[in-house]
């Protein structure tokens, strides 16, 4: 399948990411385009956009009205509503529409130290760990549970947008330690259903625990490998985990074996190709697309406008 990947913004580190992967990818199924008429479809490779949370300017580009019929997008927003079909990373099992969308996985994992823990083999002294912020009431649970035998950490005082890049740099190999270390690592859900945490651990080597009712698991891959555990029954992780921790290190893997298949650099693309061309040859896509903004989407971004909002006050973008 010919694919035109494209971007309605200036600034689109998504698509730079792509861009640079499909050279080297190994499957040669499907090749890119520089005609948008000749391709088989368009993908717009998108971030979220804080400058335009609605995307209206995607939703008014030439091609979204020239060639709606194979218009898609790659839409990694936390809280996503329907812009155009395509692929979502956080997409909830309420929201999401199987004719006209696909959960995807994050394009890149930004931590350059999590490439050499599979191969380093560390010692994996934690039955469970987790790092991050409390940005969903799951993981403020998680901080709850017992901490023999496991690491936990609230990094919720750590400002990503506003440190030096030696700081950045200690904390990501602080992770990358702790996620090796670790038996099982956990994955709750934060402000979106999805998040990098759980590529990361697939990367690695490591068997992830995902907390996180509304999300969809990608397609391509089977997720048998993970432990999928309800937001409701969190204070049960340490006795699960416990009865199968001689499983960690086949299910972690199982995990780096999805990930080899599916989300390596050489895959990548692939895979994406592959989950575009199936929404394409879906007979109901056409009737599905509609580019108008209904009152119920305003409420889906209404949070990403207000943490926006705040974050420029206080001069964290």
């Amino acid at each position: 399948m010919k694919l035109y990947l494209t971007s309605a913004y200036e600034v689109h580190p998504g698509l730079d990411t792509l861009l640079s992967l499909s050279p080297n990818d190994s499957a040669h199924t499907h090749i890119l385009c520089n005609d948008p008429e000749q391709a088989d479809a368009i993908v717009f490779i998108e971030n979220t956009q804080f400058d335009d949370v609605m995307f209206r300017r995607l939703r008014d580009h030439e091609f979204v009205k020239q060639f709606a019929e194979k218009v898609f997008m790659y839409n990694e927003m936390d809280r996503p509503w329907d812009v155009l079909p395509g692929l979502y990373t956080c997409m909830t099992q309420k929201q999401m529409n199987k004719g006209s969308q696909r959960a995807f996985a994050y394009l890149s994992t930004p931590n350059k130290h999590i490439p050499s823990i599979y191969d380093t083999n560390a010692e994996r002294k934690w039955l469970y760990s987790f790092m991050g912020a409390m940005s969903h009431a799951s993981r403020q649970q998680v901080m709850r549970l017992p901490t023999e035998g496991a690491f936990l950490k609230d990094t919720s005082d750590f400002n990503v947008w506003n440190t030096s890049s030696e700081e950045l740099d200690q904390r990501a190999k602080d992770y990358a330690n702790v996620l090796g270390s670790s038996k099982f690592v956990l994955c709750p859900r934060g402000i979106g259903t999805s998040s990098i945490r759980l590529y990361e651990t697939l990367e690695a080597g490591r068997a992830p625990i995902i907390i996180a009712d509304q999300w969809v698991p990608p397609e391509e891959t089977d997720w048998s490998f993970a432990i999928q555990i309800r937001e409701n029954r969190i204070k049960a992780i340490p006795a699960i985990l416990k009865s199968h921790a001689d499983e960690a290190i086949e299910r972690g893997d199982a995990a780096r074996a999805a990930w080899l298949s599916n989300y390596a650099p050489d895959k990548l693309f692939n895979t994406l190709g592959n989950s575009i061309e199936s929404l394409l040859l879906n007979t109901g896509q056409i009737e599905s697309r509609n580019t108008t903004l209904p009152w119920n989407k305003w409420i889906a971004s209404s949070g990403l406008m207000t943490r926006t909002a705040v974050q420029r006050i206080r001069g964290q973008r």
